[in-house]
């Protein structure tokens, strides 16, 4: 039976297929609150534990790390062994690593149950969609993908605020222990109104590429990581970061001769295609750069609270959400360059007045970048993505596809790392002991520093986006399939 058999041999009575719905929305809202929520809380953690912002920021990067190296394979792993149980499964291991991400001790805990929190939640990302598309008809399938996307940016929308609201009024540990019941009613949700579903036969899975993907951004992200600690000469900097070169070397020649690769080299020989994924992997680094110093900057030298701070950043959430439908019909007739080129404009002009502001900066001058911001990403975003699907084969849009969402994790988990790096290295660099450096809690005391530092961490992100800029420009304008 092939897969468009297996998805027609689905059928559900109206009420069935509307359950099923849910059960995907919910995973989908729940990672994206998740993965909002803790950046609100990067400030707070660093003071609970004592410990260095650019430690905190494993808090994060192991999470992104983790699904760079999981999302495929377990999606593959789903169509094989059966999608409900992937599927149930990582609810249930996202709800007990939530569980206990509340009530660690040190940032050592944190860390390492917020990379078992990513194994449940690569395993709801990976699944949740391909479900909706063998379970529903042809005919409702765009409404429902639809709706899961929709459901992902209430969540993400949501994140913030609700994380901002929890650290004031109950604590940090709010945060995670809020994911519980949303985990047991979509593990409940999906084992009692989700059928199992395979694909026939056996499809080779890429271990080795998954792991030498991980292994690859590991090394090099923790090779920036120490270098404003160590310098680029000390064996702790250089060491992981050759390593991470061959590891780059051998995956590349791995993935060549693999049978069902992770990463698929011939669609890059397609302009338009290499093009996107170009400008999207900077756009990713930039955008969540900025995400990660952003609360540090509203609580740590304006004094915000973490309600407040949840407020404000959600600007751009809110523009994306109202924004990106219409971006995504202006693509069809226009195409994804002009679009592109300008959202990459866009954003790039926000971040330059994100790099303006100072330590008197009033909540609607903080606001106004963050919505040219999700103008920016609105126009950059769904354009972007239909060009890339429409450069390669039907056959290949499956490899596409997860290729969009390993390159923007990638680029989003290598630019927090970048920043932090930048960040503590200018602030060395003006001579404040690393105590202070690494002490959000103590910035007050010389905000002047604190603030330059800042501001040019973010003018050299927005340099840094001027490629975008260029990429997109440069993409062409052959037809896309």
């Amino acid at each position: 039976m092939s897969q468009l058999n297996e998805s027609a041999a689905v059928v559900h009575s109206k009420r069935t297929a509307n359950l099923i719905l849910l059960s995907v929305c919910l995973g989908q809202a729940l990672v994206g609150l998740d993965q909002r929520a803790i950046t609100v809380a990067l400030p707070t953690l660093t003071t609970k534990f004592n410990t260095a912002f650019t430690t905190i920021q494993w808090t994060i990067l192991v999470y992104d790390l983790v699904l760079i190296g999981l999302i495929i394979t377990m999606g593959r792993l789903g169509d094989m062994f059966g999608r409900r149980r992937f599927y149930t499964l990582g609810f249930l291991i996202f709800v007990i690593a939530s569980a206990v991400c509340g009530v660690t001790q040190t940032t050592g805990q944190l860390i390492f149950f917020r990379a078992v929190q990513a194994i449940g939640g690569s395993m709801i990302a990976a699944n949740g969609r391909a479900i909706v598309s063998v379970n529903l008809p042809v005919e409702e399938r765009g409404r429902a993908l639809g709706l899961t996307s929709t459901a992902f940016h209430i969540g993400f929308l949501t994140g913030p605020a609700l994380g901002g609201f929890l650290i004031d009024s109950l604590g940090w540990r709010w945060i995670f222990y809020i994911n519980m019941p949303f985990s047991l009613a979509g593990a409940y949700l999906a084992w009692k109104v989700v059928p199992e579903t395979r694909m026939p036969g056996k499809s080779p899975v890429d271990i080795a590429g998954a792991a030498l993907l991980l292994l690859t951004n590991g090394l090099f992200i923790y090779a920036i990581d120490q270098l404003p600690r160590v310098g680029w000469r000390q064996p702790h900097f250089f060491v992981p970061m050759m390593s991470a070169a061959v590891s780059l070397l051998i995956l590349l020649r791995v993935e060549g001769r693999a049978k069902l690769p992770i990463l698929v080299l011939s669609m890059f020989r397609a302009r338009l295609f290499s093009a996107g994924i170009a400008s999207l992997f900077v756009l990713a680094a930039t955008l969540s750069a900025i995400n990660f110093l952003l609360p540090f900057y509203l609580q740590s030298l304006l004094g915000f609270s973490a309600s407040q701070t949840g407020w404000i950043i959600v600007a751009d959430s809110v523009i994306i959400m109202v924004m990106a439908p219409i971006a995504g019909a202006l693509s069809d007739r226009l195409g994804s360059r002009l679009l592109c080129t300008l959202g990459c404009l866009g954003v790039a002009a926000a971040q330059f007045l994100l790099a303006s502001l100072d330590l008197h900066a009033s909540i609607p001058q903080i606001m106004l970048p963050l919505v040219i911001w999700g103008i920016g990403w609105s126009l950059f975003n769904a354009p972007n993505q239909r060009s890339i699907l429409g450069a390669v084969a039907s056959d290949k849009i499956g490899a596409a596809a997860g290729m969009i969402a390993t390159t923007a994790r990638t680029g989003g988990a290598m630019g927090v790392a970048l920043s932090a790096t930048l960040f503590g290295y200018l602030l060395a660099g003006a001579g404040l002991p690393a105590s202070q450096v690494n002490s959000p809690s103590s910035w007050r005391a010389a905000p002047e520093l604190f603030m330059s530092g800042f501001s040019t961490t973010i003018y050299a992100l927005s340099c840094f986006t001027l490629l975008a800029v260029i990429s997109s420009a440069v993409r062409g304008t052959q037809p896309e399939r």
